[in-house]
């Protein structure tokens, strides 16, 4: 999401008028880049008000092929504006979900529902083009109330309610329509009973005594201990419930089922989400524990969030996943480009740069900005463009970060996702100061809000950290454009360090730490040579040679072989290894930092000696594996197949080569002892090698 407008103390000075000229007070701070959208407005202008259940999700993209939705089916209770004929599912359709492998998120808008969800929706006929008929949430995020069933509370981006009943009555009574029962809500009949049933039976309220760490980040697998007594022997229907970082902990948000790792009457255990509960992430705030039958407790301190790395997860919460970034451009990295109506607009044009300057600077994200786009279209069409509205921004969004993420499977089986594409846009209502000025009263800072979305496109979550540029909100008047190094740089250097300057085992070449443009190995003679542009945040360079093969084990014992400082005014550079060891071995070219600290490109193969063509070892192989060393003209798809010496098909695999020398895994567990024919395929021809199995 994008940042939350913040409307305290007056600042926004922005109020609604109800229906029949009734004054509605000024809501709590609203998520991201939205403004407030009033109860009553949003009832005159939804053709359809529900009460239901969702009941399922399911994936699809539209006929174009370039946006993902997420089809819901609402199981309908009663209907609060509008009429309805009886129906089990009525559809409603979300932007952003999951294909397949494929998965697109939207900041600033309505997030796929869990089955099982309840709350009241504000309905009006979906409005894109390329899918079947649904319905869509008027306003998207701000069209929707949930209901919190254990807790008995409704919330939405704007406001929090103290339970359902408030929620419902409220909207009834802007309707002025008296509700139309379709069915009977039997979970939350049930659910209202269970509450009073036990708040009758408690005997013992739990007591948090103590936590730790006092500090962490979420989303990184950090695991939050809580100390006390009367959480019971499970956990039951109970939960850790932290501050929500998205609507600066108005709200809270529970850890899902997947992140508790131990419960008993004395001590939790559970991993801090940046995904919790209706995809929120964990902020700074108190936590609470609620009890299987329904007590809760508070800790007296707040736990502090640093930061929060974005995770990615399917609709069933059956996956997570935190994205790297992939070199998409052929210079190590991402290539923005501004849309035709957001060129037109020089200052701002000049904000967003700067933007991305003090990102690229501050953590090496390696971005760039290139040629203009052609079209302003936000879509899965392999263009990262930055653009202005063109009316396909929902009802009171100021702007919004578009994520698509790619899917893949390593060698091992397991799914990785990758950004393999970045969209923003911006509204045109909002009175911005495009800068280099200060914004004033009144004005919104376009560069402060440009920050803060790159902090998404860099794959990072919201906060409760004021002064920091992934806090959740800002106000009207306020000036918020340099990095928290502790913070937003932290996070960001650490999405890089852990994901994006490492091959996942696919989706293409790792991003090069910038300001790297290009990263070349020698075909033999342990050398490489490499490329920068706009220098910054860099004082000179190390290549380091591998004792072994196997890059990550703790013992790898990385070796400096040769440096050189920075500031060549070429931006050509050179490293060889003066006396290289004979056979294979691993070289990465790592970047020293002004801070001391080094950035590693991923690890190149290197050969001393010229290599005439692929070849395996060991050969015999005695175990179940063997690696083939091959060197590639091109990238590519690379087939291998293993036949014995009569010919006979035994077992094979496909897999992607890059460019240069590739260390590939083969699995040869299935043949027996013998001769065979190992035959390499790709687009250029064939070649064998011979290998024997012990």
């Amino acid at each position: 999401m994008g940042f939350f407008t913040s409307v305290r103390g007056g600042l926004l000075g922005l109020f609604f008028a109800g229906l029949a000229g009734e004054l509605v007070a000024q809501p709590t701070p609203l998520p991201c880049q939205l403004l407030p959208l009033s109860a009553a407005e949003r009832v005159q202008a939804a053709g359809l008000v529900v009460e239901a259940e969702v009941l399922d999700a399911r994936g699809e993209w539209d006929a174009a092929h370039q946006h993902i939705f997420t089809r819901q089916r609402l199981r309908v209770f009663r209907v609060l504006k509008g009429m309805l004929a009886d129906t089990a599912a009525l559809p409603l359709l979300v932007e952003g979900g999951q294909v397949g492998i494929a998965r697109q998120e939207l900041t600033n808008t309505l997030r796929p529902l869990p089955a099982g969800q309840q709350g009241i929706f504000f309905l009006v006929p979906a409005p894109w083009a390329g899918v079947g008929p649904a319905y869509a949430a008027y306003a998207s995020s701000q069209g929707a109330i949930t209901y919190d069933l254990a807790l008995g509370t409704a919330a939405e981006p704007a406001r929090a309610y103290a339970s359902w009943a408030e929620a419902a009555q409220q909207t009834v009574a802007l309707s002025g329509q008296a509700p139309q029962v379709l069915r009977v809500n039997n979970r939350l009949l049930a659910a209202q009973q269970v509450a009073a049933s036990r708040a009758a039976q408690r005997t013992q309220a739990p007591i948090i005594t103590g936590f730790s760490p006092a500090q962490t980040t979420a989303g990184t697998g950090a695991v939050l201990t809580l100390r006390g007594s009367g959480f019971g022997s499970s956990r039951g229907s109970g939960g850790v419930l932290f501050a929500n970082a998205d609507d600066g902990g108005a709200t809270t948000t529970r850890a899902l089922d997947r992140d508790y790792l131990s419960w008993n009457d004395t001590q939790i255990q559970v991993r801090v989400p940046s995904l919790a509960t209706d995809g929120h992430p964990a902020g700074t705030g108190l936590v609470r524990v609620t009890t299987g039958d329904g007590s809760t407790a508070a800790t007296a301190a707040a736990l502090v969030i640093r930061y929060a790395l974005t995770n990615i997860d399917n609709t069933a919460s059956t996956l997570v996943d935190r994205p790297n970034h992939v070199a998409t451009n052929g210079a190590g990295g991402l290539t923005y480009r501004f849309g035709p109506n957001f060129r037109a607009n020089t200052a701002a044009g000049a904000a967003w740069q700067r933007a991305l300057t003090q990102w690229r600077c501050a953590t090496g994200v390696n971005w760039e900005l290139g040629a203009d786009a052609t079209a302003n279209a936000i879509a899965s069409d392999n263009t990262n463009v930055i653009a202005f509205d063109d009316g396909s921004l929902p009802a009171r969004v100021l702007a919004r970060t578009t994520s698509y993420y790619q899917g893949c499977y390593t060698p091992q089986g397991e799914v990785v996702f990758y950004v393999s594409e970045i969209d923003q846009q911006f509204t045109t209502s909002l009175p911005f100061q495009y800068g280099p000025g200060l914004a004033g009263a009144g004005q919104y800072d376009f560069e402060s809000v440009a920050v803060h979305e790159l902090g998404h496109a860099q794959q990072l979550a919201h906060l409760i950290r004021p002064g920091a540029i992934m806090h959740y909100g800002v106000a009207a008047g306020a000036n918020l454009r340099t990095l928290d190094q502790t913070s937003d740089v932290a996070g960001g250097r650490l999405v890089l360090r852990t994901r994006s300057y490492r091959n996942r085992g696919c989706g293409g070449p790792a991003m090069l730490p910038a300001p790297l443009t290009g990263l070349t190995a020698a075909s033999s003679g342990a050398s490489v040579t490499f490329s920068t542009r706009n220098e910054c945040f860099l004082t000179g360079f190390v290549l380091e040679r591998s004792q072994g093969t196997d890059t990550t084990a703790a013992g790898a014992g990385w070796t400096a072989v040769a440096s050189a400082a920075a500031g060549q005014a070429s931006g050509q550079y050179s490293l060889t290894d003066a006396n290289p060891l004979a056979g294979l071995h691993y070289y990465r070219l790592g970047l020293r930092r002004p801070d001391g600290t080094t950035d590693y490109a991923a690890p190149l193969p290197l050969l001393a000696e010229a290599l005439a063509g692929p070849q395996v070892f060991p050969n015999p192989v005695s175990g179940e594996q063997l690696q083939l060393v091959y060197p590639a003209a091109a990238a590519g798809d690379l087939v291998l197949r293993v036949y014995d010496e009569l010919g006979r098909y035994h077992l094979g695999q496909r897999t992607t080569v890059q460019a240069g020398l590739n260390i590939l895994t083969f699995n040869v567990a299935l043949l027996r002892p013998g001769f065979y024919i190992l035959r390499l395929t790709t687009d250029q021809g064939s070649r064998s090698v011979r290998i024997v199995k012990l």
